[in-house]
């Protein structure tokens, strides 16, 4: 016979996390149903767009532009915009990527095209792109207004720390008295029919899931509070450098001679130029070919008026805290782990809309069993009319 589960602790407290666990459910339950499944659609973007996007029909022998060229042709064709960001494959047929943002409009979201690689001309918008944007809008800061800056990441880091304590006062309601037969962790009594099934149900799939979510919402609040991501620096000595300043109108050409020089020797499968909205100090961001993952990358800051190194930060020598601080993105989502990793965060992101539904099922249920029994009662003690 299976044991019953209680946990170990007295009455009261279990009682108190029973009700909190209802509170947290009901007051932010959607917003985590609506971070769960955003999460999962973002979980392979990458590759999803990898496979919207057509190879460039290159004949044997033919040659594509330096990236630098590619680079200014861009500029020359979007003069009223300026580049924000631009990425390269080592592969020639992969059509580069180069985000634009008007500033005459005043608009901070970036435009991402595709440019042919063979003569610069823009080929359309990246697939999928405005979806994906919205998605993490959504995702991020539920697309509130002032994004990353508004009250939306209030909101979802709340939602972070709520699944917290979600999962650790899961555990410790479900905690049985023989916590070392597994029978106890990964089956369900028999007898449970119903919404008594259900609730088995509930409770199973969230024990089984609750590292993952820990981790997502450890990860998650990377981005919501100031506070919480300095902090996780400071505890892993991985504090970040301040950014270097450079002044001056940047030369593509002249930063990309300084990139090459800096990286001599080194084999790459993607590059990734990011250029800070003033001044000339552009980073670069490379990806080895042995990278396990797209944020194991090395980072090299270049003046691009003059093509000094201002910074290099190669990934093969950072120390185990920055490699957890450089990877937090690629964590989150599970890409750190590997194909299993981020299956896990797909399966455990889209699962939340379950628990969100489920709890408050039970909730309503448990309300209209009171209801009943308050009735019974009060009927029970009617006094009887003497003919």
């Amino acid at each position: 016979m299976r044991p019953t589960i209680r946990p170990p602790g007295t009455i009261a407290l279990r009682k108190w996390l029973q009700r909190l666990h209802s509170w947290l459910g009901l007051s932010l339950g959607l917003v985590l149903a609506v971070m769960g499944a955003t999460g999962a659609m973002l979980s392979f973007q990458d590759d999803i767009q990898a496979r919207l996007i057509a190879p460039l029909p290159l004949r044997a022998g033919e040659a594509v532009l330096a990236p630098a060229v590619l680079l200014q042709r861009a500029a020359l064709a979007q003069p009223g915009k300026a580049i924000a960001r631009f990425e390269v494959d080592s592969d020639p047929t992969v059509p580069a990527r180069i985000s634009y943002v008007d500033k005459a409009a005043g608009a901070k979201e970036r435009e991402t095209v595709l440019l042919d690689r063979r003569d610069g001309r823009i080929l359309g918008p990246l697939p999928a792109a405005a979806l994906f944007d919205t998605v993490e809008r959504v995702h991020r800061w539920l697309a509130m207004p002032g994004n990353g800056k508004g009250w939306g990441r209030i909101v979802t880091g709340s939602a972070a720390i709520a699944l917290i304590v979600l999962a650790l006062g899961g555990l410790y309601l479900r905690w049985p008295t023989k916590p070392r037969d597994w029978r106890a962790w990964l089956t369900i009594p028999p007898g449970r029919k119903g919404r008594w099934w259900w609730r088995e149900v509930h409770l199973l799939l969230g024990g089984l899931m609750m590292a993952v979510y820990l981790l997502s919402a450890l990860t998650g609040l990377w981005w919501s509070f100031d506070w919480y991501r300095g902090g996780v620096q400071r505890l892993l000595g991985a504090e970040q450098a301040e950014k270097s300043k450079a002044r001056g109108k940047p030369d593509f050409a002249l930063a990309w001679q300084g990139f090459d020089a800096a990286t001599a020797g080194h084999s790459y499968r993607r590059i990734m130029l990011i250029v800070p909205e003033k001044g000339s100090a552009l980073r670069f961001r490379a990806l080895p070919v042995a990278a396990r993952h797209n944020r194991a990358d090395d980072a090299v800051t270049i003046d691009g008026a003059t093509g000094k190194v201002l910074a290099t930060d190669f990934a093969a020598q950072r120390p185990s805290g920055a490699v957890i601080v450089a990877s937090m993105f690629e964590i989150h989502r599970g890409a750190f782990f590997g194909l299993p990793g981020r299956i896990a965060l797909f399966v455990t992101s889209l699962s939340l809309p379950f628990f969100a539904i489920s709890g408050v099922w039970f909730y309503l249920a448990r309300r209209r069993m009171k209801r009943k029994g308050r009735a019974r009662r009060v009927a029970s003690v009617q006094p009887i009319a003497t003919p």
